[in-house]
């Protein structure tokens, strides 16, 4: 069994990327201390976008940013827009993210019984060879010829 849910992974440059798991109704997101994602960019404003839960997925509203928002490429005016997953969203002038749908497993998947040692039998079949260490090789042979 798994369940499907959406993260944002913000990326702003010169800083690691960081991913917020999607699960509140409302997620504000700016540079503002009070946002849920905050975005430490000079062109991102204080509370700079909304991402709003619809249906199972989530809309985007600009709210009234200084730089905008763009959603691959094309400015977001000011009607909320659906998410499609895989959308890169451009929050100012350089922060990008990307709404992105992830699949957790929370259970081991059905599939064909294994016979008990199956495994095990193919490894006992398996002719053995030796290993040689190509490192360890190389210093032998140079001692040789040094010798």
């Amino acid at each position: 069994m798994s369940s499907q849910f959406y993260n944002l992974i913000v990326e702003i440059p010169r800083s690691p990327a960081r991913y917020y798991q999607l699960a509140a109704e409302v997620i504000t997101v700016g540079r503002g201390e009070q946002n849920a994602v905050i975005v430490d960019e000079e062109a991102v404003s204080s509370s700079h976008c909304e991402l709003r839960r619809k249906g199972k997925g989530f809309v985007i509203v600009d709210l009234g940013s200084t730089n905008g928002t763009r959603i691959n490429g094309e400015p977001l005016q000011g009607e909320p827009r659906e998410l499609r997953e895989g959308d890169s969203i451009l929050l100012g002038l350089a922060a990008r993210a990307r709404y992105v749908r992830v699949t957790e497993v929370k259970e081991k998947a059905e599939g064909p019984a294994t016979q008990s040692g199956a495994a095990t039998q193919r490894l006992k079949q398996t002719p053995s060879r030796p290993t040689i260490n190509p490192v360890a090789a190389a210093m032998a042979k140079a001692a040789k010829g040094k010798g």
